[in-house]
């Protein structure tokens, strides 16, 4: 495990090259968002998902994943028939969205018709889902059922050593969890509140007026 801090001198393109030789190898990292700390590996990689599932001690629950922008959103999960005014004023930002996905993930994403999406509002995380050209997982670095970290210093060490790139970013912004929008249903609604979940709310309402 290396442990890369972007706050310190010099050490931002060291921590994007290392993880992105990671990511690329099928390997684990740990890195920041705008919400929360997440492990992060090529969604599209079953072994690589299988991975993330043996470090958090977790079976068939489905993983968020990341992608960099619209465009990218567009290739993997049916967004077409949606207002893109609204996806415009929740992404990018603490939302995870449910869609309708048009890409065969891994079972260990997902075992249904549809995917949890995100666009973090962190230039580490987006740049490096750009440079990829492939999403990453998106779920919390914890042992299943453990408290969502914030900062590196509050993520198992066990689980830091079993990750090839830890990345800190120091004190996520937001502080929580996203807030959950499932965007499948004629209304969208929110699942799970979260992260500015007044302000998203209020989004929603908006919309709908």
């Amino acid at each position: 495990m290396s442990l890369l801090n972007l706050e310190t001198w010099g050490s931002y393109g060291r921590a994007f090259d290392e993880s992105l030789k990671a990511l690329i190898a099928g390997e684990m990292i740990i890195y920041p968002t705008d919400t929360i700390y997440g492990i992060g590996a090529n969604a599209t990689d079953a072994d690589a998902v299988r991975k993330i599932n043996e470090a958090k001690r977790r079976e068939n629950k489905p993983i968020s994943v990341v992608v960099s922008d619209f465009e990218m959103m567009r290739r993997y999960c049916k967004v077409d028939a949606l207002p893109f005014e609204l996806l415009q004023q929740l992404f990018p930002g603490p939302v995870t969205g449910i869609f309708h996905k048009k890409y065969d993930f891994p079972p260990e994403i997902t075992r249904t018709d549809t995917i949890a999406i995100r666009i973090p509002c962190h230039q580490f995380a987006v740049s490096l889902v750009r440079k990829l050209s492939f999403p990453i997982t998106s779920t919390s670095a914890n042992f299943s059922g453990g408290k969502s970290p914030i900062t590196v210093d509050e993520i198992p060490e066990e689980l830091r050593r079993m990750a090839k790139i830890v990345v800190d970013g120091g004190r996520c912004h937001h502080g929580m969890e996203s807030t959950i929008i499932d965007f499948t249903s004629r209304v969208p609604k929110i699942v799970r509140k979260g992260a500015n979940f007044e302000g998203i709310d209020k989004i929603l309402r908006d919309a709908m007026v």
